[in-house]
């Protein structure tokens, strides 16, 4: 199954046919947000919005490992995951794609 983790610019995944929301629970607390189990374009997935149904929860606050082990639990065996970032140059203007070449992680 494909876990899809959305973020700021995709806080719900229009034409997702939504079969069930289940509740987890994990050793590091409690995901984000319930979990979505559905059908999109065919495909069997898990949606999660990173940031709460209501993007309430700030980047630093978000419990990732929480998110990651629902979604293991629930058979995500695959994950693409949706992000936007912002910039703090003026070079890098709105609309700009850019590749990052050094990631901290």
């Amino acid at each position: 199954m494909i876990g899809l983790i959305g973020g700021s610019a995709l806080r719900k995944l229009d034409g997702l046919l939504v079969e069930q929301t289940l509740q987890q629970h994990t050793p590091y607390g409690d995901p984000s947000a319930v979990p979505h189990v559905g059908t999109f374009c065919g495909r069997k997935v898990v949606f999660l919005p990173r940031h709460g149904e209501q993007h309430t929860i700030p980047p630093h606050l978000i419990n990732y490992r929480a998110n990651l082990w629902a979604l293991h639990q629930l058979g995500v065996k695959q994950l693409i995951s949706i992000a936007s970032v912002g910039g703090i140059s003026e070079r890098y203007s709105p609309g700009l794609l850019a590749l990052p070449d050094q990631i901290i992680d």
